[in-house]
């Protein structure tokens, strides 16, 4: 069976569209639901769906009254970051589904995610904020360790502590999710790397320094392509990765419409996308 495919989104960005209609094009058969506002009902195309967000705040409404703002992040945005995680979960009990893959705005996904969703994708789900495979009973068990560490004082400064530990982070969404991952569901990291492929972290980043690294261009990840699909190199050798999604995250937005995948040369020889000019060129043997 196919999984939903959800994003949750305030605002009217002609990205969010983009993110959907390729969502769509590599899971022709999963839903595909953007979780919004009136303003941007006009994003989801005849084949995608649209909700209001106001119908399942119930809950995320409620952990306001216990967030704690400890972070540069703006009051709003930081909470909002929380409180997702409660309208996906409430969202997913109203429409009766049990396990969903939550992708936010800026990512462009390249594979059929229900057949990545097995066993060896198990220590991947909850890892990344921006892409996870949930599934209702571990959402839950989430929501209720978020409430946790915000509302019980010495959790709170548990959680303070662990982002100091991990390099002074932000208190974040992401930063629970770490400590979710590692401590209570007990996962091991992948970084993203799964099955010969990976599931973005950051195109403005590198790979995590456990892993191998890939070649860069213009501060970015040098993405090729061949037949179609897209890869990373393996910096120093001939092996490439699949990419199974790019997060196109901050100023990298600029580049989505250059990633839709009917917009990909399909050609038997590697090209790579040229970041200054916007073109895909060819690649050296």
């Amino acid at each position: 069976m196919s999984l939903p495919i959800v994003f949750i989104h305030r605002t009217a960005e002609e990205h969010v569209g983009l993110c959907m209609q390729q969502a769509k094009y590599s899971n022709p058969s999963s839903r595909v639901i953007l979780i919004g506002s009136p303003e941007n009902k006009y994003l989801s195309a005849e084949n995608t769906e649209h909700f209001l967000l106001s119908r399942f705040y119930q809950s995320a409404q409620a952990f306001s009254y216990v967030y704690k703002h400890s972070t540069s992040n703006t009051y709003e945005y930081n909470l909002f970051c929380f409180q997702r995680w409660f309208i996906l979960r409430d969202f997913m009990r109203s429409q009766g589904i049990e396990r969903c893959c939550y992708l936010d705005s800026d990512v462009m996904l390249y594979t059929d995610i229900s057949k990545r969703d097995n066993e060896e994708f198990d220590d991947f789900t909850f890892e990344y904020t921006w892409t996870t495979v949930c599934d209702l009973e571990k959402l839950n068990q989430f929501c209720d360790y978020a409430t946790k560490f915000f509302r019980d004082p010495l959790h709170y400064q548990t959680l303070l502590q662990f982002a100091k530990e991990i390099g002074d982070a932000p208190v974040s969404d992401m930063v629970l999710f770490i400590l979710f991952h590692n401590y209570a569901l007990r996962r091991k990291a992948t970084y993203g790397i799964v099955a010969n492929g990976f599931f973005d972290h950051n195109l403005n980043c590198p790979f995590a320094p456990a892993c191998p690294q890939a070649d860069n261009l213009d501060g970015k990840k040098q993405i090729y392509q061949k037949n179609g699909a897209l890869y990373c190199k393996i910096t120093g050798t001939t092996d490439y990765l699949s990419a199974y999604s790019l997060h196109f995250q901050g100023h990298a937005k600029a580049y989505i419409p250059y990633f839709r995948s009917q917009d990909i040369p399909n050609t038997d020889d590697f090209m790579y996308f040229d970041y200054p000019t916007c073109k895909w060129v060819p690649a050296q043997p």
